[in-house]
């Protein structure tokens, strides 16, 4: 048994991820950065969603139907890890337990680079998610931080994680006092939810239509029906709005199809010469 003082990774700990995307609902990550993890998963890296709630809330389907929709959508974007957490839907808050829930999974799954949200926007889930994100980071690489009150990650059914993972025994999840101290190295803020100018974007355009068929697998939510149908657009216009951003975003970066990304930092440069983007 391991020793509370004694943090070290065991043989059952997960390869850790490169890149972990944060969102409020199941579909955020889908409209605002899943091209960009696609991009890397097919570069090799190890990418991972984390879902803070479950979308029991949603004007259509259920929670049952938003996880399996969620794995769908996992698939499609070859992420190697998915899970949702138990934080409620609407009501996503800024609380010393949901850091610690979200401290929990930084530290099982120790990805170098996260994607938060951006830190404001009309949606309180979403902006709450971001700061939330951020200061749960902060705690993970608290040595002497106690995470024996956060729960694991829902696994609702089976359907809460992409096919990379079925094969995941049931009792995988660390104890907690196994997990050692962990901070992600990079964090950047998907943008597409706010108009603002972001710091950089990452061409999608081999990704674009896999992107959007992860976006149409949540058929509860984007597909033509009674329930909501004076505030969601119709199936029909999906495409093309979706077609309108990234090419907006695209264009800002030189290519056909972009997502867009800030960071808070100063960015470097070793070389003049090496910096994309055309001025003139």
């Amino acid at each position: 048994m391991l020793s509370s003082n004694k943090a070290v990774l065991t043989e059952m700990s997960p390869p850790p991820l490169d890149i972990l995307a944060l969102a409020a609902h199941r579909d955020d990550v889908e409209q605002t950065c899943g091209g960009t993890l696609l991009k890397m998963a097919q570069k090799g890296y190890r990418t991972g969603i984390l879902d803070l709630t479950q979308g029991e809330m949603g004007t259509r389907g259920s929670a049952e139907d938003r996880a399996k929709e969620a794995a769908d959508a996992a698939k499609i974007l070859s992420v190697s890890w998915r899970a949702a957490l138990d934080i409620p839907d609407g009501r996503v808050e800024n609380t010393w337990e949901n850091r610690l829930k979200v401290a929990r999974v930084i530290r099982e799954q120790r990805p170098r680079v996260l994607i938060l949200p951006y830190w404001q926007g009309r949606h309180p889930d979403h902006y709450t998610a971001s700061i939330l994100g951020y200061e749960a980071s902060f705690l993970a690489g608290l040595k002497k931080l106690d995470l024996h009150q956060a729960s694991s990650p829902a696994r609702t059914g089976g359907h809460g994680f992409s096919h990379a993972d079925e094969n995941a025994p049931a009792n995988a999840p660390l104890a907690a006092e196994g997990l050692p101290p962990h901070r992600p190295f990079k964090i950047v803020y998907a943008t597409l939810y706010y108009d603002v100018r972001p710091t950089f974007v990452v061409d999608i355009t081999e990704q674009f239509e896999a992107r959007l068929s992860s976006l149409l697998a949540y058929k509860t939510q984007f597909s033509d029906q009674e329930a909501g149908k004076d505030f969601f657009p119709a199936e029909a216009e999906i495409r093309g709005r979706v077609e309108s951003m990234a090419r907006f975003y695209g264009m800002l970066g030189g290519v056909p199809y972009a997502e867009p990304f800030l960071q808070k930092e100063v960015g470097l440069v070793e070389d003049l010469t090496l910096i994309p983007v055309k001025s003139i």
